[in-house]
């Protein structure tokens, strides 16, 4: 048995296999589409691998066939590249990718029965994964800036495959019109050595992909308010602490709020849980809209909310927690109740003693219960208080 069967046979069982795992990643993690569509991908690539062995045993001289299989391995390919594109652009429609797969694999069968051109037939589905992989490479991330450690490996392994695509379609070019001489030969060589890794490559980091995208919303899980989709306590705690040291590290300004809606066992009480639910809601969404990108903002308690305002002094903080208190009083809950509910609000900023976001939680805490004192539905600043002691 040649090494190119021993090949064939092995891509054949680990296209198998790549696919089982996305399947079972599909139906175990939540059913991400992209996934699904992985798990299709090498399920068209396992028929190929298993057909390119028929081929080669019994019906090497039938066009037909020749040309179904490389069909499949343009589908295959340019359902890896759907694949994707769905992870980051969930909306996105395939038709474009799966008309340039179909072109392609009419190009490879016009060439075939019309135009018996090796090195051009080999060439086109070479090209054509190489850009495939070029597409994945590039949908991988919204920006390279923001990208995971995983996300930035996968897109790597996805050049360098893509690359290997590329310099093996170059070199079909070279194997001249009927396949035969020693360009045929390096041809072949090259492609047998180079391509199972290039296609086990990305199969292995896709899933690679799979398991980060899982273990990230596993974290998102642990550190996120099921309610409001905010941070809970846990995951506020743990994103301050790191904004307190960066901010101590630069010398930049940086306050910590904390808010508490006012009387709202009475609007529990009143109208039942799930109204309460839905004014909770209320309230992080408004205070979605009312701070920046890159602001902190998390459900610590019950009904008592924290932000962290970044590269912000005390005093500016001042004007914005009083911004969002004028807002929160003046914008009903929605639905039929239609409640309109007030909060008070206790502000401090960051001091060079600060070490951890406790000290600016308690000194929060201790303005926001004298804002409870003085009637509620008003901001009092730590450092205002400290002053009239």
């Amino acid at each position: 048995m040649t090494a190119a069967l021993v090949n064939v046979f092995a891509l054949s069982f680990i296209a198998a296999m790549l696919a089982a795992v996305m399947l079972i990643a599909w139906r175990s993690f939540g059913k991400p589409r992209y996934a699904m569509i992985w798990a299709i991908a090498f399920g068209v690539a396992t028929v190929e691998w298993v057909g390119n062995l028929f081929v080669r045993f019994h019906a090497s001289d039938n066009l037909l066939l020749c040309s179904l299989v490389v069909g499949l391995c343009c589908l295959s390919n340019a359902l890896i590249a759907i694949g994707f594109v769905q992870r980051i652009r969930p909306g996105a429609t395939m038709t474009p990718l799966l008309l340039a797969a179909v072109a392609a694999a009419i190009a490879i069968t016009t060439i075939v029965f019309l135009f018996p051109q090796r090195d051009m037939r080999d060439a086109i589905w070479l090209f054509f994964g190489g850009t495939m992989l070029a597409i994945s490479a590039g949908t991988i991330v919204r920006s390279l800036r923001t990208a995971s450690l995983p996300e930035r490996a996968t897109m790597a392994m996805l050049i360098l495959f893509m690359l290997v695509d590329f310099g093996l379609g170059a070199l079909a070019l070279g194997q001249g019109i009927s396949g035969e001489g020693e360009r045929y030969q390096l041809f072949r060589l090259v492609l047998v050595l180079l391509y199972p890794l290039a296609f086990i490559g990305v199969g292995i980091f896709s899933v690679f992909l799979v398991a980060a995208d899982l273990a990230e919303n596993m974290r998102m899980l642990a550190t996120s308010d099921e309610l409001t989709g905010i941070y809970n306590r846990r995951g506020f705690e743990e994103s301050a602490e790191r904004a307190i040291r960066n901010a101590q590290r630069q010398r930049q300004p940086l306050a910590v709020v904390v808010g508490d809606i006012d009387n709202f066992k009475a609007v529990n009480d009143k109208h039942g849980h799930s109204v309460g639910d839905r004014a909770l809601k209320h309230f992080a969404t408004r205070l979605e809209r009312m701070v920046r990108r890159g602001d902190l903002i998390g459900r610590i308690g019950g009904e008592e909310f924290a932000l962290l305002l970044v590269n912000t002094r005390a005093q500016d903080a001042l004007e914005v927690v009083e911004r969002i208190r004028r807002d929160i009083g003046t914008m009903p809950v929605e639905g039929r109740n239609k409640i309109v509910m007030t909060a008070s609000f206790g502000v401090t900023g960051l001091r060079p003693g600060d070490i951890s976001l406790a000290a600016l939680l308690l000194r929060a805490d201790r303005a926001l219960y004298r804002s409870k004192l003085e009637g509620r539905d008003r901001v009092t600043s730590a450092e205002d208080l400290e002053d009239r002691i």
